[in-house]
Order: C-alpha cells, then sequence, then structure tokens
C-alpha cells in the first residue's frame, strides 16, 4: 500500500507526516459529506424562511378573509332581519288583501345546498363560507316568496282600489239632510211614500259632484224629478242626483269622484232648494248613509 509524506521545512527542523492511500481516501469522502451537510442545512433554512413568510402572508390573508365573511355575515344577518319585518308587514297586507299569508313552513323551504368544501379552504373559512352561502341562500329564497306574496297582493289591491273608486263613498254637495231614506209622508201630496234616497238641503248653485267613478247614462228633464243626472259606476252601482238647477255633463261622459256634474236647485216637484241623492245597488235603492263618511256632512 502507497503511503504519502508531506514534509514541512520549518526553522526547528524538516518534519513531515505520511497518510495512507485509505486515509486520504476517508478524508477527502469526510469532507465532501460535511460540505454536503452545510450546504443542505443552508438550502433548508432559507426554504423554511421562505415557508415561513408564506405562512405568515397566508395567515395575514386567512385573517383578512375571516373578517370579511364576517362582516357579510353580519350584512346579511341585518337583511335577514329587515327581510323579516317586510314578511310581517306583508303578511299584514295580505290579510287586508283577503289572501293568504305565506306560512313560516313554507318560508324554511327551498334553501338549496351547500358546495362541496374546496381544497383551498382552510377549516374555519370553510365553515365561515358554509354559514354566509346558508344566510344567501335563506335570504334568496325569502326574496323570492316575499316577491310573489307582493305581486298576488299588488293585484288584489289594485282591484280593490279600482272597486272603491267606483263605489259611491262621499257626499254629494254641502248642506244639511233635510229628509231621509225609507217611509215619509210626501211634504206636497201628503201621502205615505217610500223615500228612495236623502235630501240634501242648501242655497241654489251649490256644487253638486259624482260620488265615484262611472258613466253618466242620463241627464234630462224626469217627471218629478226635475233636471236629473244618473251614473252607472259599475259593480252594480247606480247613483241619481235630482232637482238640479243646471247640468254641466252630457250623456256618455266619463267621470271621476269628485267631478263637478251640476247645481243645486228646486226643479220637479220641490219644496225648496235641494238635491235629492240616491243609491241603488243591482237596480235596488239603498240607504246613502250606508256608503257614506256620517262624520263628514260636505265632500
Amino acid at each position: 500500500m502507497h503511503k504519502w509524506t508531506i514534509i514541512f521545512n520549518t526553522r526547528s527542523g524538516v518534519r513531515g507526516f505520511s497518510f495512507s492511500e485509505n486515509f486520504i481516501f476517508f478524508l477527502i469522502l469526510f469532507l465532501g459529506l460535511l460540505c454536503g451537510a452545510f450546504s443542505y442545512i443552508a438550502v433548508e433554512g432559507y426554504r423554511n424562511k421562505a415557508q415561513l413568510r408564506e405562512y405568515t402572508e397566508l395567515k395575514k390573508e386567512k385573517e383578512k378573509y375571516l373578517g370579511k365573511l364576517n362582516r357579510i355575515r353580519d350584512e346579511i344577518s341585518f337583511l335577514d332581519r329587515n327581510l323579516e319585518e317586510t314578511g310581517e308587514n306583508n303578511t299584514l297586507l295580505l290579510l287586508a288583501s283577503e289572501l293568504n299569508p305565506i306560512s313560516s313552513s313554507v318560508k324554511l323551504m327551498g334553501v338549496g345546498g351547500f358546495p362541496e368544501r374546496k381544497e383551498f379552504y382552510s377549516d374555519a373559512i370553510d365553515a365561515a363560507v358554509k354559514k354566509v352561502e346558508g344566510s344567501v341562500d335563506r335570504v334568496h329564497n325569502l326574496l323570492d316568496l316575499e316577491k310573489k306574496s307582493l305581486d298576488q297582493s299588488e293585484g288584489k289591491l289594485k282591484n280593490l282600489k279600482k272597486r272603491l273608486a267606483h263605489t259611491p263613498s262621499i257626499w254629494p254637495t254641502y248642506g244639511w239632510v233635510s229628509d231621509g231614506f225609507g217611509w215619509r209622508i210626501h211634504p206636497i201630496t201628503h201621502k205615505r211614500q217610500f223615500h228612495e234616497g236623502f235630501d240634501i238641503a242648501n242655497i241654489p248653485g251649490t256644487p253638486v259632484i259624482a260620488t265615484a267613478d262611472g258613466v253618466v247614462t242620463s241627464t234630462k228633464w224626469l217627471h218629478g224629478y226635475g233636471n236629473t243626472i244618473k251614473i252607472k259606476h259599475g259593480y252594480g252601482f247606480e247613483t241619481r242626483y235630482a232637482h238640479l238647477r243646471s247640468i254641466c255633463v252630457r250623456r256618455g261622459q266619463r267621470v271621476t269622484r269628485g267631478k263637478r256634474i251640476g247645481f243645486v236647485g228646486s226643479t220637479g216637484r220641490s219644496t225648496g232648494s235641494h238635491l235629492h241623492y240616491e243609491v241603488r245597488v243591482l237596480g235596488q235603492a239603498v240607504d246613502p248613509y250606508d256608503y257614506l263618511d256620517i262624520f263628514k256632512n260636505s265632500y
């Protein structure tokens, strides 16, 4: 086996060290492993620092997303509470419209399922996202139900509003009631006779108005009634205005509630200036008081 000698020339003399080939081989191998270990430690240290920075940034981003999700969840909760209040008001509206309100069991139906867990979600984010998605589904479901019920109430209320507009419900003129609806002794014939309306006394020329929307069907002189206007309002309603001094509408004209149609007079069989007013339902005379605000004696 060969040996290698290293000679050092110093002041004190010449010195030498002999090494076998095996020793040199193992020394080189040890030094190589030592360099490799230091290199690995250095690379891993750098990689760990990079991963630590990335983890710190991801943690901050996660906290930011969780904060946003919590704010969104709070906003959805606020919307949900307001939607519940809207639903309560809508229930009252439906009841007023004589419609069936949405039951609580129906409101709980129709909530969609949650999507599968995303790979990039953490457990905390995944749970927060599921809560938000559940709240969003609930709000969407309730909004759809409330919209449908509101559309239904709107249609019902439009019809009701139209019917109310065509229902005689205001006083046709200023004045005081001098004779009411029902049996009476006629002031001229002195015979017992059924009075099919009531009389509102006032000075000649006091304006007379239509008590509901409708179409004028007659503007002529009638025996005993003098100048008379008849208006059909639909829904079986008709009103009559008699003893008018003058008429300011024509047959076939559409009128709205509050439209001036004539003036108080004393034409026909009359003992003084007044308006004879009738309300008829399906051709039958009814008490006008049933269709008036009795606390007001004027329009």
